[in-house]
């Protein structure tokens, strides 16, 4: 959670305001102070030697915000940036729903560890073993993209709006306040579940 509110959150916004106080066009403030996150990926690569699906995303919206800024040298185009990954995160969750484990799995797997952790490791094998616990997945991987595309709008609108301080603030604030409020309802649900599930399959699963 520290390093979150660290390199993910007041980071970028703290590192952004120094940058254009040191005289740095908006353009470049902006991708520099967005490459925070990437401090996080690099922190469990070499932790883990292994790269997983949110280390990805992280690391292709900052080659994406370089692009952006060498091709048109426009904050809002930079800032878009962060929507349009939000669009293609919520219709890439849809669409995993057509692969054998869908996105968001894979994501809750990262959230507990990794497939490497105990914890990991246990969420292949309920997810392989229950028709629950697919099910569970699948409908909160249908609900986390449904909620994005609609972030995505949002954020759309903000950036086209607002100055470009408030849409950076929105843009490092309410996606992980929205991605808290999903965590703690799959987890909650979750656990729900767990609790339901007759004795005896709750004794095989552990």
């Amino acid at each position: 959670m520290i390093r979150v509110l660290g390199l993910d959150i007041v980071g970028p916004l703290v590192a952004y305001q120094l940058l254009r106080s040191a005289g740095l066009t908006e353009v470049w403030s902006l991708v520099l102070a967005g490459t925070l996150p990437g401090f996080g990926v690099l922190i469990d690569y070499l932790r883990w030697r292994t790269l997983d699906v949110v280390g990805v995303v992280v690391l292709g919206g900052i080659g994406l915000s370089i692009i952006l800024a060498l091709l048109t040298n426009d904050p809002k185009i930079v800032l878009l940036e962060s929507a349009a990954l939000t669009a293609a995160f919520g219709l890439g969750c849809l669409l995993s729903l057509a692969t054998r484990r869908p996105l968001i799995f894979y994501f809750g797997q990262a959230f507990y560890g990794g497939r490497h952790s105990s914890a990991g490791a246990e969420m292949e094998s309920e997810f392989d073993e229950y028709a629950e616990a697919r099910s569970y997945w699948r409908t909160v991987t249908v609900v986390w993209g449904l909620t994005h595309i609609a972030l995505a709008v949002l954020l759309t609108v903000i950036v086209q709006t607002a100055s470009t301080g408030t849409a950076l603030t929105f843009n490092r604030t309410v996606p992980w306040v929205l991605t808290g409020a999903l965590i703690a309802w799959a987890v909650w649900w979750g656990e729900r579940l767990r609790a339901e599930r007759p004795a005896d399959e709750q004794q095989t699963a552990d």
